[in-house]
């Protein structure tokens, strides 16, 4: 994590890097096959040198980015929670409770969906 530790740097307000941080962390450690890493200058977390989920921080809030096929997936959830997103992202404000259920969950299944898998992103 010594890379994300870099980007955590580049965080102006001390109160969301620490925040970020803690969520780093756990993901990390959520699942011993996950491996931190930048690419893409954004943080983001493969396992067995496939993508499983990506982050990016914005001034007031973070973007979580899972597989496609994932978040379409989980949108129902990102929408009962009230999270803003996009076609492929949900925003997490880091004024707002961190979802780490939904996190766990994501996680869980694309790790069952890209256990075979041999590329990077889903074809």
């Amino acid at each position: 994590m010594d890379e994300i530790g870099r980007y955590l740097e580049e965080i102006e307000n001390p109160v969301y890097r620490e925040k970020f941080r803690q969520i780093m962390q756990w993901v990390s450690e959520y699942h011993e096959a996950l491996v931190g890493q930048i690419k893409w200058n954004q943080p983001m977390f493969t396992a067995h040198d496939t993508f499983i989920l990506g982050f990016f921080v914005a001034k007031q809030h973070f973007s979580v980015g899972p597989e496609k096929v994932v978040f379409e997936e989980f949108l129902p959830t990102i929408n009962a929670l009230k999270l803003k997103h996009g076609k492929k992202t949900f925003q997490v404000n880091f004024e707002a409770e961190v979802p780490y259920e939904l996190l766990g969950r994501i996680i869980d299944r694309t790790l069952e969906l890209k256990r075979a898998t041999t590329t990077f992103w889903l074809r």
